[in-house]
């Protein structure tokens, strides 16, 4: 009987602490999660151009060489990409290579695959990201 007891309580005791495992689990899921999906998006710059006319009164000729900074800088980020994209993609084919050569046969076909699926989402150059609204 006691033996029946003994098995019975450490039954309850094992569904206890997976329950408060998983509980504890997927609240941390949940927090890493919502975290991140409410991270707010990269506002656009006509977006930011409103914004800053608002806070600091601006008028429309200084709403117009604001618009007109941000272009010029936007051009100058994408020559600086354009600039340094060679030496991105370099490091990153040179860590592609080191990854295939530590890998087994079977493995690195998996990877080749997986590499495909990557480059298929990867940005060409001159592209842009997708705008994501809520």
């Amino acid at each position: 009987m006691r033996s029946n007891l003994s098995v019975a309580s450490l039954w309850v005791v094992v569904f206890l602490l997976g329950g408060i495992a998983g509980a504890v689990s997927h609240s941390l899921y949940k927090e890493h999660f919502t975290a991140a999906a409410s991270a707010p998006a990269m506002p656009k710059p006509g977006e930011i151009v409103e914004r800053m006319a608002r806070e600091f009164n601006l008028d429309a000729q200084q709403k117009e060489s604001l618009k007109n900074i941000f272009a010029q800088s936007r051009h100058r980020y994408r020559a600086l990409g354009q600039e340094y994209r060679p030496q991105w993609e370099a490091i990153r084919n040179e860590t592609d290579e080191q990854i295939k050569q530590m890998l087994r046969s079977d493995q690195r076909a998996k990877y080749e695959e997986f590499l495909k699926k990557v480059n298929a989402t990867r940005l060409k150059p001159g592209q842009r990201p997708a705008q994501t609204s809520k």
